[in-house]
């Protein structure tokens, strides 16, 4: 609940903003009387920022943090004042000011009141409508199937989808325990996410209709149109390459289960479409018998000898070497928290407070590779956040182009040039076989879930422009898993269902969702073009530019520009040819695999493509 409700809340307190134009020039004193306004509301709510950011931060466990926003004082006077510049903001008279930053930031101001504009709505609705979205996932309400009899020692206690389910789904191979799991999940949520998820969807048709803009620039917070376009650009362009990796796929669960739970020429069977991509990286995945998991190391192993403050370290080196200045003393001692030690196996989320310069951090005390690659991420935000220091709030947005950054280092860093290099791999030998089976289960993890990111983002653009209501969003949504992603559901779907996946829900307010698919796609786009920055040569997926000042320069010089560029001049600092989101680096980058894929699926005359569902969707 502490990190749902403070990520909701600083989320929507900086996003509302952006609101101040420092070194602005005026050329009236209109001019001069609008840039004071935007001036001090610059000062005054960085600081609040930092505030909500230390208090969040220095909560100490779950009661506390319920109890700092169960009172809401402070919250709500913040909501009142952002609701007053608000429309103190739409009191000026935008025809009268000379100056075109003067203008834009203007209009920015009169939208800070963003959904606080619901009044109280907000705190006695629409936060605990998210509250209870993220909930759904974590909340011990599941009977385990068979009673229990598949559980260790048989244990019939109930189970939350988020990490229980997760996990069984991670090993299972029987089709009616995976059946079981995702029918009974949402059954069980299916109210609940259909009256809590519709308010959200309200409470942004009413906030943008309160501030008279459009819901669309409200919800993206940039040019929604052109955005979508080039997700479906980026779309275009995957299609054939996911079309033989789902034809794979669905030959092989074919083989395993039969026609009569795969159709040798149909849709995947969301269930077990699920279960391959949780289990790309187990034992036993559909691609052991071509690629078996033991031919690869264990990545926790290069790891389990450090520390969870060590793993910290090592993500900051990578930008150090990149050129980056390490960061502050007063920033690990004040800035980074310290993870529960009385809890050395939580699996949290790590959380990261980004809103202003002020960079807060919270950290889990689990030792994995995969914690070491979230880091790496995170840090992109921390060093991002570093470079706009100097920008006034009206520009330190950026876009989000924090989260391909990280993407794009992740990549580098898990590679197995940078691992051996590292002397994270000791003794490790990558042989080709070795790294052709990484690549192909990153591919199944990482190309299948980009359609699905996309159905997520337009799942929402429709509901709010209104092409679709809740009574036809899930026909809608299943229509659009057909078209875009060759998936079904495993069962006839009767009125009133909502099909959802817990995924969709988590930080919904945030977009998500849409930051994922972006991240995902311009993140290889990033990789790409920093890799041959820094001369790497020969295959993409083995390259590692970490150590290259050339690649940091690239780098700086976009994450200092903030928003105060469009878009695409932003990007052009890395992709000096950016011609907006495309796929072709990740293709390049996954090339070997589509290679095998095509050769295979050739060989086994598999068809590309699947039929309509014959399941009933009401």
């Amino acid at each position: 609940m502490r990190h749902i409700l403070c990520q909701s809340v600083c989320w929507l307190l900086i996003a509302a903003l952006g609101c101040a134009s420092a070194g602005v020039s005026s050329s009236s004193s209109y001019d001069r009387q609008v840039k004071a306004f935007i001036d001090l509301s610059s000062e005054r709510y960085f600081k609040l920022y930092n505030q909500i950011a230390a208090e969040t931060y220095s909560a100490n466990d779950e009661e506390d943090f319920d109890a700092l926003f169960s009172k809401l004082t402070n919250v709500k006077r913040i909501a009142d004042e952002l609701v007053g510049i608000s429309r103190e903001a739409s009191g000026f008279n935008v025809t009268r000011v000379h100056s075109a930053e003067l203008k834009a930031a203007l209009q920015e101001l009169r939208t800070v009141g963003d959904l606080f504009v619901l009044g109280e709505d907000y705190f006695s609705s629409v936060q605990m409508n998210l509250a209870s979205l993220q909930k759904m996932s974590t909340d011990k309400d599941i009977e385990p199937y068979l009673g229990g009899a598949k559980m260790p020692d048989e244990d019939d206690s109930p189970l939350a989808y988020y990490p229980d389910i997760q996990k069984i789904v991670q090993r299972s191979n029987d089709v009616d325990e995976l059946k079981y799991y995702w029918e009974t999940w949402r059954d069980k949520n299916q109210i609940w996410a259909s009256v809590n998820f519709y308010t959200i969807v309200q409470s942004y048709q009413k906030a943008a209709k309160i501030l008279e803009i459009p819901v669309h620039q409200l919800w993206y917070r940039y040019d929604s149109q052109e955005m979508l376009q080039q997700m479906e650009q980026a779309m275009s362009e995957l299609k054939p390459a996911y079309q033989q990796l789902h034809a794979f796929v669905r030959d092989e669960l074919h083989k395993k289960y039969g026609g009569d739970v795969v159709k040798p020429n149909g849709p995947i069977p969301d269930h077990l479409f699920q279960q391959v991509v949780e289990q790309a990286w187990e034992e036993g995945s559909i691609i052991e018998s071509y690629f078996p998991r033991k031919d690869l190391p264990q990545y926790d192993d290069f790891v389990k000898q450090l520390s969870a403050k060590a793993l910290i370290n090592e993500s900051e080196s990578f930008y150090t070497s990149l050129g980056f200045e390490p960061l502050s003393a007063d920033f690990h001692k004040n800035q980074l928290k310290e993870p529960n030690e009385e809890r050395p196996d939580d699996d949290c989320r790590p959380a990261l407070f980004d809103l202003t310069p002020h960079v807060y951090m919270m950290y889990c005390e689990k030792v994995s590779f995969r914690k070491l690659m979230q880091y790496h991420a995170h840090m992109a935000r921390v060093y991002y956040a570093d470079q706009k220091k100097r920008l006034p709030s009206y520009y330190f947005k950026a876009y989000n182009l924090e989260y391909p950054v990280g993407e794009a280092v992740v990549l580098s860093a898990s590679s197995p040039t940078h691992l051996t290099n590292r002397g994270l791999a000791k003794g490790v030998q990558f042989t080709e076989n070795a790294l052709q089976n990484r690549l192909f289960r990153m591919g199944i993890h990482n190309v299948l879930n980009i359609p699905l990111y996309y159905v997520h983002t337009k799942v929402m653009h429709d509901l709010l422009n209104g092409t679709v209501d809740m009574d036809t969003v899930n026909k809608h949504y299943w229509k659009l898993l057909e078209q875009h992603a060759g998936i079904e559901p495993p069962t006839d779907r009767t009125e009133g269902a909502i099909d959802f996946p817990y995924k969709f829900y988590v930080n919904i307010e945030q977009n998500y969702q849409t930051k994922k698919f972006i991240s995902e796609i311009l993140g290889y786009q990033f990789y790409r073009s920093l890799c041959q920055k820094s001369n790497h040569r020969g295959q993409l997926h083995n390259c590692d530019f970490f150590g290259n000042f050339a690649v940091g320069n690239s780098l700086k010089s976009m994450m200092s520009l903030g928003s105060t560029k469009p878009w695409k001049q932003v990007v052009a600092k890395v992709l000096p040819k950016n011609t907006g989101l495309s796929s072709l680096a990740l293709l390049e980058y996954y090339q070997p695999i589509l290679d095998w894929l095509k050769t295979h699926n050739q060989q086994t005359k598999v068809r590309i493509g699947w039929n309509s569902t014959s399941k009933k969707i009401v």
